[in-house]
Order: structure tokens, then sequence, then C-alpha cells
């Protein structure tokens, strides 16, 4: 039973071809090497966020930009699905359970510089924040469909006396129909035959014109594009935050 992420559903909107590849031959896409800075970080906040989850109070961080308290539910999640014959599954950084007891995914993000407004969340990390709204839905747990990306930054400062950051919380609809829909779309990608190359997949490009040039004599191979840096979950889970369909590519302004 194939096992899909919110990553490899992005793949499928990014490059149906890719992602054939990916889950039914295990060929993947050439990676980069991934930063350690964005993984500390993550460590840190979660560290963080158990000091404040146990009282019961939100992390002085995030202290009025949402409301509610942190979640003690289990935050990796997944779903049997025996329509699609295939597994959805995804470790959620945090959740927040609103006052009416409705639960909401949130999800750590570095940066840059500040978002420049609610669309930038739309584009790169929306598709992500509807499979987690999914994923807490066939658990059992009742949402708010809505879901959380607190952004942290650096800042000027005075460095020696600690590393500034800055915090902006954004806050976005969700759509788990929506997601499931692609859910479906990709597993039946799966089961047919290899897809057709995307033209707007530079990674197709490089393999069609690597194999016209191997039936010519004497001519250099011709190198793979540039790797995006990619890495597990979150901030570990950046590739989710892409997509042809309805997405953006990995925002080049991110640590990683």
């Amino acid at each position: 039973m194939p096992q899909l992420s919110a990553s490899t559903l992005k793949l499928f909107q990014e490059c149906p071809r890719c992602f054939w590849w990916h889950i039914n031959r295990k060929i993947e896409r050439p990676r980069g090497p991934f930063p350690s800075l964005p993984s500390g970080i993550d460590r840190v906040l979660k560290g963080y966020f158990d000091t404040y989850r146990k009282s019961g109070t939100i992390p002085p961080l995030i202290d009025g930009k949402l409301e509610g308290h942190l979640a003690t539910s289990a935050l990796t999640l997944g779903f049997n699905d025996d329509a699609a014959h295939a597994r959805l599954w995804g470790k959620l950084d945090d959740c927040v359970v609103s006052p009416d007891e409705r639960l909401a995914p949130l999800d750590h993000k570095t940066r840059a510089s500040a978002p420049d407004d609610l669309s930038y969340t739309q584009k790169y990390y929306q598709f992500q924040m509807d499979v987690y709204t999914l994923l807490l839905e066939r658990n059992g747990y009742p949402t708010s469909r809505s879901a959380y990306v607190v952004y942290y930054f650096p800042l000027e400062g005075m460095l020696h006396q600690g590393f500034p950051f800055g915090v902006v919380v954004h806050k976005v609809a969700t759509d788990p129909e929506g997601a499931y829909q692609i859910f479906t779309d990709a597993c039946r990608a799966l089961a047919g035959p290899l897809p057709e190359a995307s033209g707007a997949c530079a990674f197709c490009r490089w393999a069609e014109a690597r194999v016209e040039r191997s039936h010519a004599p004497g001519r250099n191979p011709i190198p793979p594009p540039a790797a995006q840096p990619t890495g597990p979950g979150s901030l570990r889970e950046r590739a989710a935050s892409g997509g042809a369909a309805g997405g953006g590519t990995i925002p080049d302004d991110l640590f990683a």
C-alpha cells in the first residue's frame, strides 16, 4: 500500500511523472544538502512549546496572536483508504485547541524576513494545512477548518544580548475535501501507466535531454538541474509548500 504525505502529494501536483517514479519505482529527484539550522530551530521551538503545553497555556511568543491552548493529542496521524488503496499520513508541528474545543493545525516556518501578507501563506502552505486538517478529521478530531502558520525571522539587534527574532502568525481557512480529492487523483495516477513528462518540470526536461544527448556520440553529459534542499516535516516539510496546481514553488527567501 503506497504511503503518501503532504509533500509527496505536492510533488504530484507539480509533476505527476516525477511523483509516479518516486512512489512506484523509488526513483527520486536529485537532492541538495539540507542545512541544519532549521532543524535546530525546530528542536528548540518544540521544547519551548512543550513547556507551556504541560501548563495548558499559550507560549508568550504567540500569546495574543491566537486563541486557545496547545493540544495534548498525538501529532503523528494517518489513515488507510481502502477505496484508494493507499495510506495518507503526516506529522504536525503542533495543534491548537480553540475555546469551542475544535482543533486547528499549527506549523512553524523560518524565513529571512517577515511574510508580505496572508497571500504568501495561501500560495505556499495552503495545501499542507488542508492535508493536516484532513488527517485530524479522519482520526476523529473535530476541527475549526482553519490552521495557523507561525513565521520566525531574524531582526536587527545587539547580538551579544541574544539573537532577536520577529514572530508573525497567519490564520488560513482549510479545505480537507479538496485535499482528499487530490489524494484520490494521485492514487489513480499511481495505478495507471507512467504519465507524460511535464513541460514545466525542469527535472523531466533534463531527463529527456539527457536521453537525447546519450544518443549523440562524443557529447558531454548534461548535469541535472539544481536540487531544492529537502528534509523531513514542517520546518521539516518545506517541500510541501509549492506546486503547479494552485500553489507555488519553494520560496527563495526561506532559510531552507
